[in-house]
Formats: structure tokens, C-alpha cells, sequence
């Protein structure tokens, strides 16, 4: 027989408590059977789909975190080879990630070579303000989404009785 609790449409709840009682036949060393009702208790947390979600979004902030830190990397390195503006590629680099950087312009100087080339320390700040910001985005959702648990607790109660 098993029993559940709390009640199942309580899904607030962190815990479920399942009872299982069973019957066991026992033979003493004397010939008698003795009967046992074995009782087990456990009581199991219910946020596993919580932290299912926490990991999905952690995944998901880290992709898009990431992406947006590598498509800047690409623009420092095509700055810094003082890459040509009319190619598709090189243009679309810039599009995407004007709007990134942009926050962050003019607030260190750019140093220019006298080829074109530029090392955009503003970009270099972008990068890492992102990445600061991305793992504290991630961390607010483990501790908003993904509450601790108190695992599994197993307790047993035997109630022997004798019979003839």
C-alpha cells in the first residue's frame, strides 16, 4: 500500500512524502512465524523540473552571451588588420555589433596605426561587460529558479507481531 502527501495539486509544494507499508512473514529459530508490518517512509523534493529549468536557461544565456562576445572578438581582430570596409562580411560584422559597442564608445581613446589599422579598447571593455553581465544574469536565475533541496530521507519502522 502506498500513500502520498501532500495533497497532488499542490504544486507549490517542494516535498512529497510516499509511505509504503508491507507485510512480511517471518520464521523464528524456535518454528513460529511472526508476522511484520514494515512501514518506509520517504520524502522526496519535487524542483527537479526547476532545476531542468534553470539549466535550459543558463544554457540558453550562455549561447547567446557567448555568441555576442565572439561576434565583437571578430570585430577587434578585423579592426586590428585594418580589414576592408566594401567586403560583405566585414560590413556585416560591423552592423551587427555597432549597436553592441556603441554604449561603450568614446570612453577610452583608440589607438590608429598608419594603415588603418585600430585597437578598439572599447570593444574590449564591451566584451567583458557582457561576459560580467551574462555570468550574473545566470547566477540570478539558479538563485531565483533553482532553490536548494534536502535530497531523500528513508525512515523505516517494523511492528512485529506474533502468530500461531
Amino acid at each position: 500500500m502506498i500513500n502520498r502527501s501532500p495533497d497532488p495539486r499542490d504544486r507549490d509544494a517542494d516535498q512529497e512524502m510516499i509511505v509504503r507499508n508491507e507485510r512480511q512473514d517471518v520464521i523464528t529459530s524456535d518454528g513460529s512465524v511472526v508476522g511484520q508490518d514494515v512501514g518506509t517512509a520517504a520524502i522526496v523534493d519535487r524542483v527537479e523540473a526547476r532545476r531542468s529549468t534553470a539549466d535550459w536557461l543558463s544554457g540558453l544565456l550562455s549561447l547567446i552571451i557567448g555568441v555576442i562576445a565572439i561576434l565583437i572578438a571578430i570585430r577587434v581582430v578585423l579592426k586590428l588588420l585594418a580589414a576592408n570596409t566594401e567586403s560583405g562580411f566585414t560590413r556585416f560584422i560591423y552592423n551587427v555589433t555597432g549597436p553592441l559597442v556603441g554604449p561603450f564608445q568614446n570612453i577610452f581613446g583608440t589607438p590608429a596605426a598608419g594603415n588603418g589599422a585600430t585597437f578598439e579598447i572599447s570593444s574590449i571593455l564591451a566584451i567583458a561587460i557582457y561576459l560580467l553581465a551574462g555570468w550574473l544574469l545566470i547566477k540570478l536565475v539558479h538563485l531565483v529558479i533553482d532553490r536548494p533541496t534536502s535530497g531523500v530521507s528513508v525512515t523505516r519502522n517494523v511492528d512485529q507481531r506474533t502468530y500461531r
